[in-house]
C-alpha cells in the first residue's frame, strides 16, 4: 500500500499563546480530493500553510508526500515545495502583476533546463482551461475568472503530486464560480492528482469528494466520507448557527431553517 499524501497526528499550533490548531489528525490518501470546511478563522489556511512548510507545528507530526516537514532543512523543504502546487486566496486590492498569462502559467516551471517541453506544457494547459487566445495579454487584463484559470494553468503546468487549493472561488461571481467549480472536479478525474480544498462555502464543493473535514476553532468537528460529514448536524456543530442541508445532483446546499 502507497504512504498517504498528507498524515498529520495531533498537530497544535500556537500564536500569542492562543491555539490556532488543536490536536488536529488527518490522513489524505494519495489521489483524494479532501475538502476542508469551516468559517472565517477556523484555522483552514493555517492548516495548509503547514503542510508547505512555510509554518511550523507547535506540537504533533507533519509529514507530506512522504517527508516529515519538521525534518527538513531548507534544500530539501525547497523541493518538496517544488512538487506541491499552491493556490492562494484571492484578496482585495491585488498587486499587480505586470506579466502575460502565459507567463503566469510558466512560474512553477523555471529552472527546470528543458525549454521546449516546458512551453509544451505550459501551452496544453492554457488550451486546456481555454486560456490558448489570451496566452500574450496582460494578467491584469482578465476577469476574475480568468484570473483564476491562469493560476489553475499555473499550478497543473507545475506537474505536481499534491494540489493545495485556499477559496480558489472566493471574489468570484456566481456564474465564475460554478464554472471553476465544475472544472475542479474534471481535472481531478482527469489528473488522479491528490487535491486538498479549503473553502467557508459549501456550494463551493465538487461533487464526488473523496472525503470532508468540518473544521471549528481549530479543532476537527468531523470527518469522513461527505454522506456522513455534510449533514444538517454537523455543518451546525461547524458553523455555530442551525444550518439545513440539501443534495441535488451531487452537490450540497445549504440554507437556514425558515421560522413560521
Amino acid at each position: 500500500m502507497s504512504a498517504p499524501a498528507i498524515d498529520l497526528v495531533s498537530v497544535s499550533l500556537r500564536r500569542a499563546g492562543r491555539p490556532v490548531l488543536d490536536h488536529v489528525s488527518l490522513t489524505v490518501p494519495a489521489g483524494a480530493f479532501v475538502a476542508i470546511l469551516g468559517s472565517n478563522g477556523a484555522g483552514k489556511s493555517t492548516l495548509l500553510r503547514l503542510l508547505t512548510g512555510e509554518l511550523r507545528a507547535t506540537a504533533g507530526t507533519v509529514r507530506v508526500l512522504d517527508a516529515t516537514v519538521a525534518e527538513l532543512d531548507w534544500r530539501a523543504g525547497a523541493r518538496l515545495r517544488r512538487r506541491i502546487g499552491v493556490m492562494p486566496q484571492l484578496t482585495d486590492g491585488e498587486p499587480a502583476v505586470p506579466l502575460t498569462v502565459r507567463e503566469v502559467a510558466g512560474i512553477g516551471r523555471v529552472a527546470r533546463g528543458a525549454p521546449a517541453r516546458d512551453a509544451a506544457v505550459i501551452d496544453r494547459w492554457l488550451a486546456r482551461l481555454g486560456l490558448a487566445a489570451l496566452a500574450d495579454r496582460p494578467f491584469q487584463r482578465l476577469s476574475g475568472g480568468e484570473q483564476r484559470r491562469a493560476h489553475l494553468a499555473r499550478v497543473l503546468a507545475q506537474e505536481p503530486e499534491l494540489i493545495l487549493l485556499d477559496e480558489p472561488a472566493g471574489h468570484l461571481d456566481f456564474p465564475a464560480q460554478e464554472a471553476l467549480v465544475a472544472l475542479l472536479a474534471e481535472l481531478w478525474r482527469e489528473t488522479g492528482v491528490t487535491v486538498v480544498l479549503v473553502t467557508h462555502e459549501l456550494r463551493q464543493l465538487p461533487p464526488g469528494l473523496s472525503q470532508v473535514v468540518l473544521l471549528r476553532g481549530g479543532r476537527v468537528v468531523r470527518q469522513g466520507p461527505p454522506a456522513e460529514t455534510l449533514t444538517s448536524e454537523g455543518l451546525t456543530e461547524t458553523f455555530g448557527e442551525p444550518i439545513e442541508v440539501h443534495l441535488h445532483h451531487g452537490r450540497w446546499f445549504a440554507a437556514m431553517p425558515t421560522q413560521s
